[in-house]
């Protein structure tokens, strides 16, 4: 088990090649909520006001999955989740670039907020449910359909949302609602606006050129079917940089990982 500084742990994780019939998490996501309609989903979030912090609006509170484990859970209602995520590259753009990505979903809490047992009495003591959750990996040399592509910062921000909404059925935990926090204008702003006038244009851009990184544009799309179909939004909060420091450094230490070649789906495993 890899530690990053104190009370920190990166959580065990299944790696599922591209092509295994997988929707998320390893599951396919069942319909606990009302379905919504995909053209509606990924919004931006809007603060109740401007000086509202992530930290402000979601505390740690106890999911209601099989496993309790505490998550950023919004204080107003216990069915919205926030993830933070972020991704890095060094010499980006260049052929030896090296992307990093990161994503951050438990926060640190005190041992006796965690239930002795699951719902089915085994022991969590081992779990360490208590320590900050996350997960750092490498951004894939190739992309989803298998085709190698240069490794950018962009890049690496879009493959950290990507992981975090598929690394969990988060609506078995009660989520209806997940918030990513992320400092990328590129990440909220393709999401919330940018990606339907390009599926309206044939994937160009205002200029006529082609979208880039459009392998993973499609990825987030099919994920946004597949979490509508589950009856869950998803919304996306442009938070400062300084908000946001934690992802930021394990992306930034995932870039001197060793190189992953291939696309994988990830997924969490009792954490």
């Amino acid at each position: 088990m890899n530690t990053v500084g104190r009370m920190f742990h990166v959580v065990p994780e299944g790696f599922l090649p591209q092509g295994v019939n997988v929707v998320l998490g390893g599951q396919d996501v069942q319909p606990l909520f009302p379905p919504l309609d995909p053209a509606s989903n990924f919004t931006r979030f809007v603060a109740p006001n401007a000086t509202d912090t992530p930290e402000h609006l979601f505390v740690p509170r106890l999911s209601q999955a099989t496993i309790q484990a505490p998550r950023f859970i919004r204080c107003s209602d216990v069915s919205e989740f926030l993830i933070y995520t972020d991704g890095a590259c060094s010499n980006n753009g260049a052929n030896d670039g090296r992307g990093g990505c990161a994503f951050v979903f438990r926060p640190e809490t005190s041992p006796s907020m965690i239930p002795p047992t699951t719902s089915s009495g085994h022991s969590t003591a081992s779990m360490k449910l208590h320590q900050l959750g996350a997960s750092k990996f490498r951004l894939e040399s190739r992309g989803p359909t298998g085709e190698a592509v240069p490794q950018t910062s962009n890049r690496a921000e879009l493959r950290a949302v990507i992981a975090a909404l598929g690394y969990r059925l988060w609506n078995n935990e009660g989520c209806r609602r997940l918030v990513i926090a992320t400092d990328s204008a590129y990440v909220v702003d393709g999401c919330t606006a940018w990606i339907t006038k390009w599926m309206r244009n044939g994937w160009q851009t205002s200029t006529h050129q082609p979208v880039k990184n459009q392998d993973l544009w499609l990825e987030l799309i099919r994920l946004r079917d597949k979490w509508s179909k589950a009856g869950v939004k998803v919304l996306f909060w442009r938070i400062p940089r300084s908000r946001n420091t934690l992802a930021d450094r394990l992306a930034k230490e995932a870039t001197a990982l060793e190189e992953d070649e291939y696309w994988a789906d990830r997924r969490g495993t009792m954490c």
